[in-house]
């Protein structure tokens, strides 16, 4: 039996894309059963246009105002999808396919990525490609996610303290060429406070031996001047040095997200090698290692 998917979209001042973006979703060739909008306190006419979109939408549309008044933009942003995929699945969905307010999806995206997770029921989320395109200032971006967060193209051959010693030093996944199965997330759901939602659930999808790797493009990747997220927050070329200087301006920050690893991930890692290498010495060690 087929999952049942909704697709989850966040927005904040998109009045210049998401009419496209809206029907990319309704294009695709497995349609999803819900659309659910966060709307970040736009200040344009995004709601207008979602208002249309919504009355105009066959699929059930809805639209909700973010909870979320973060500063941290990473939390803020964590939280508004976290806030999108709660009331999906309080909607029924089984699937979730996430989406930024700014790409296109490619027309068989929801079809590929549920084929995926119907294909291996365990799993908690697939993480796909997707072609980068330039706008405005940035004309000349090519390219694919993967060339920026390159992940080992054995992936499903590690062994699962492998795999988590890689996602602990790289992103392996970006939210919007993601899908995930909220249901089998065992509580860790929940974004801790400076963490983006994409890098949290990637980390508890590893630990729950549930991360699913795809190398197919599902989307066109919009690259822009001034993104606060993106392509720019990836570290997979930084040495250990280079992981230590980035540590180093707030280095309060850093050890609160150690100690959420240690006691948020670690409580959910499946074996005792994976829970030994979320305590704090090798923690640590992970973060000097080259």
């Amino acid at each position: 039996m087929q999952s049942q998917v909704a697709a989850v979209l966040v927005t904040h001042n998109s009045e210049q894309w998401i009419a496209k973006t809206i029907a990319s979703v309704l294009q695709q060739t497995q349609a999803p059963v819900n659309i659910v909008i966060i709307d970040d306190r736009s200040t344009d006419d995004t709601m207008k246009i979602l208002e249309q979109q919504q009355g105009l939408s066959p699929i059930p549309f809805t639209i909700q105002q973010a909870s979320s008044s973060a500063r941290n933009i990473a939390t803020r942003i964590a939280s508004n999808f976290v806030q999108g995929v709660q009331l999906a699945a309080n909607l029924g969905a089984d699937l979730v396919v996430l989406g930024d307010h700014d790409d296109t999806w490619h027309l068989d995206r929801i079809k590929r990525q549920c084929a995926l997770l119907d294909q291996q029921p365990q799993a908690l989320m697939v993480a796909s490609d997707g072609n980068l395109v330039g706008s405005g200032a940035v004309v000349n971006a090519e390219g694919t996610i993967r060339g920026t967060f390159p992940v080992p193209g054995d992936w499903q051959g590690l062994t699962p303290v492998e795999q988590l010693r890689y996602t602990l030093r790289h992103s392996i996944a970006t939210g919007g060429a993601s899908m995930l199965r909220p249901r089998h997330f065992a509580g860790g759901l929940d974004v801790p406070k400076g963490w983006l939602h994409d890098r949290w659930w990637s980390l508890v999808a590893v630990v729950r031996s549930g991360m699913l790797i795809d190398e197919g493009i599902v989307i066109d990747y919009l690259v822009q001047a001034g993104q606060q997220v993106g392509l720019s927050t990836g570290s997979q070329s930084k040495s250990a040095a280079g992981r230590l200087a980035t540590a180093a301006p707030n280095p309060l920050q850093s050890l609160r997200k150690l100690g959420d690893l240690h006691e948020h991930l670690r409580p959910l890692a499946q074996s005792k090698e994976q829970r030994a290498q979320l305590s704090w010495v090798e923690l640590m060690r992970t973060l000097v290692s080259g």
